[in-house]
């Protein structure tokens, strides 16, 4: 049987343009990894340092940027320009541009002065107030601005300019976890066994018991917060029995569970 084809109607004449998909890919150099855990300052600087081939921290400013996640895990670096022995150009769009592609939380800027001295200039300082303005409006936190030489560094942070925070805000990672779910648990995310434990393997912990008493913990210290809210007593109640009936599962009731007394309710 045939059917018959309504032909297609078109408003108007639709223009030939071919628009290219736009694409972003990473490449690992197994060769220039960061060798650990980032412990201050100097383990950056050291790593910035590191991604520089031979000769070339004395013969051309160049920047470099980290993108780290929301455990403050490097991401990766993108080293984003070269330029010439005194002077580099940053583009901060192309900058942030990277940063809210690769979903990083936070970003470290770097530059060499080949000359030997980590002093900042005022181009420096006005680059780095730029890139702290507008990585605000994306949610995204500028840590620092390093200044490396071949046997020193200059922190615009350690140096309290600009108000920029440093490396002194990569605190215990158990910590971290723990300030995420009290954060997660006020904006009333949901969160079940399996979501809880893949979150906290982002941020290195994979021990289930661990993870269960850090999250206990995150539901105790907000109710705590919850009972002492400034609200009536009724207002602070029901807001704890909210948490309560909305708080995760973090183990599976059995009859032997229940017997042994091995599920807890923080709440």
């Amino acid at each position: 049987m045939k059917y018959s084809e309504t032909p297609e109607i078109v408003l108007g004449e639709i223009p030939e343009i071919s628009v290219p998909e736009i694409q972003v890919s990473y490449s690992r150099d197994t060769g220039k990894l960061f060798p650990g855990k980032i412990n201050d300052t100097q383990d950056i600087a050291d790593f910035i340092r590191n991604t520089f081939d031979k000769n070339d921290l004395e013969l051309q400013e160049q920047v470099i940027v980290l993108y780290l996640d929301r455990a403050n895990q490097i991401i990766g670096y993108y080293r984003h320009s070269r330029g010439a022995i005194h002077s580099v150009i940053a583009d901060i769009r192309i900058i942030l541009g990277v940063a809210v592609k690769c979903a990083c939380l936070s970003l470290i800027v770097a530059h060499n002065h080949p000359t030997g001295s980590a002093e900042p200039s005022n181009p420096d300082k006005h680059l780095t107030e730029k890139i702290k303005s507008a990585s605000l409006v994306h949610d995204i936190q500028l840590l620092d601005h390093l200044i490396i030489t071949k046997k020193g560094f200059y922190s615009f942070a350690e140096s309290g300019l600009l108000g920029l925070e440093g490396v002194k805000i990569l605190i215990n990672k158990s910590e971290q976890f723990v300030s995420v779910i009290e954060k997660e648990l006020a904006d009333k995310k949901t969160h079940n066994k399996k979501s809880i434990e893949k979150l906290a393997a982002s941020f290195g912990i994979t021990d289930k018991t661990e993870v269960k008493e850090l999250t206990e913990l995150a539901i105790v210290q907000t109710a705590r917060q919850l009972a002492h809210y400034e609200g009536t007593i009724r207002e602070r109640f029901d807001k704890i029995v909210e948490l309560y009936n909305s708080q995760v599962s973090l183990s599976h009731r059995t009859s032997q569970s229940i017997l042994l007394q091995q599920y807890s309710t923080p709440a």
